[in-house]
């Protein structure tokens, strides 16, 4: 019984692969970054994220400005403190030094995060554009030629130009 199993899945298989012989293979290519930058939602995106940035950086700004302040007021008064007052303004010091670093990590992660929900919807659309491009011409692969993953090509179809008209983008 297994045995015939074996035997019915090796036929399939080889019926499988001569099916696949006889398609020809249909390679194109696209540079995926040189696409996303054509798009002209981009703009408006990379506006918002600079405005995104520069919150952030003011924030820290404000922080390292006031570390420097209390710094400064700590340093003015050492020769004057107690060893008590000279512990509390060093803790004060180091806690502040702490929420500083714990925000610059956490401006990086926001960062992050608001780039790839800014740029999802986009690549989102011309995964789209480019699974439809590739249905409609029958291409059998795709590659992005901006990765570098492409070990060899013999010249390939550049479908820059058919993704952009599905996206209406000139």
């Amino acid at each position: 019984m297994m045995r015939k199993a074996i035997l019915t899945l090796c036929v399939l298989m080889a019926a499988s692969v001569a099916v696949h012989a006889q398609t020809p293979v249909k390679l194109g290519h696209i540079d995926r970054q040189a696409l996303m930058l054509m798009l002209p939602e981009r703009a408006a995106a990379e506006k918002k994220m600079q405005d995104f940035a520069k919150t952030l950086d003011d924030r820290l700004k404000a922080m390292t400005a006031e570390y420097q302040t209390k710094l400064a007021a700590a340093q003015a008064r050492a020769d004057s403190m107690t060893n008590t007052e000279r512990d509390v303004a060093t803790r004060e010091l180091q806690d502040l030094q702490q929420r500083i670093s714990d925000a610059q990590d956490k401006a990086k992660d926001d960062l992050s995060k608001q780039e790839n929900e800014l740029l999802a919807p986009m690549v989102d659309r011309t995964n789209k554009a480019i699974k439809e491009v590739g249905d409609e011409n029958h291409f059998t692969y795709i590659f992005d030629s901006s990765t570098g993953m492409v070990l060899y090509s013999d010249g390939g179809t550049d479908i820059m130009p058919l993704v952009k008209t599905k996206l209406g983008i000139q």
